[in-house]
């Protein structure tokens, strides 16, 4: 990794921006910090590597159908792979560049996708948004490839994983006093971003306010499944596009 780039951000600047970003990422401040094996971000588009993560999440769920094993393996590493850049876009406005060749990566050891940092900062939300449709696009190419998964399902994860984590980015640098939907709160800065950031092949990113007798919450109307239930033959998550319309409010309501 370079001291310094070619447009004069040092590696201490990019240090700088993932420590200040750490205390809102809460829980995904993990996805910024490496575990003891640092492997480069290229093993993202490998065809040998990404087939190892689906038989990884394959053993993990017991599952044999690698169509659904590489659907709950990307679930996890799309959302992995821009916990950091969001909220860095809604508090500095800026964020690391994305693409496969200038991160590096480390793994959970369930295969999971555990942390992803670049060397590289970019200074705008249009920049970013670039970046990162031809990043996604590398990655879904190839596990399209290799698990059968269809690029418009792993495009629509991507959407749906993009519109969480900006939502709660919002949320976390946000009024904390503001309600979800209030002019200027938290949830509509991280909607907007997500509106910007989600270009095509991206889906548009779809959200729903669920109003309770005592509060009302923003949730990403999901346009993709992540096929849990079908590894685990269980229930579908609450927000489930597969639900009935009626099942999913009643669902979305007991999460307010």
């Amino acid at each position: 990794m370079n001291n310094h780039d070619d447009e004069g951000r040092t590696t201490g600047a990019v240090t700088s921006a993932y420590e200040r970003v750490s205390g809102p990422l809460g829980d995904f401040a993990r996805t910024i910090e490496h575990g003891p094996q640092v492997l480069p971000g290229s093993v993202l588009t490998d065809p040998v590597w990404l087939a190892r993560r689906v038989a990884d999440t394959g053993r993990r769920w017991s599952h044999d159908d690698p169509r659904v094993n590489g659907t709950l393996w990307w679930y996890s590493a799309s959302s992995s792979l821009v916990a950091a850049p969001l909220t860095m876009l809604l508090t500095a406005g800026l964020a690391p560049d994305p693409r496969p060749e200038r991160l590096t990566v480390s793994l959970q050891p369930n295969g999971y996708l555990k942390a992803a940092r670049s060397d590289r900062l970019l200074t705008s939300v249009e920049e970013f948004a670039d970046a990162l449709s031809q990043a996604h696009a590398e990655v879904i190419t190839v596990l399209a490839e290799v698990s059968g998964a269809t690029p418009r399902a792993l495009w629509a994860i991507a959407t749906d994983s993009i519109g969480n984590r900006a939502l709660e980015a919002g949320r976390a640098v946000g009024d904390g006093d503001r309600v979800d939907g209030a002019e200027g709160g938290g949830a509509d800065r991280g909607a907007a971003l997500a509106r910007t950031v989600c270009r095509p092949p991206l889906l548009p990113v779809r959200y729903v306010d669920v109003d309770g007798p005592q509060r009302s919450r923003r949730f990403v109307r999901r346009s993709s499944c992540c096929l849990i239930y079908v590894a685990t033959d269980g229930d579908k998550c609450a927000s489930c596009p597969r639900r009935a319309p009626e099942d999913r409010q009643y669902h979305l309501l007991s999460r307010l």
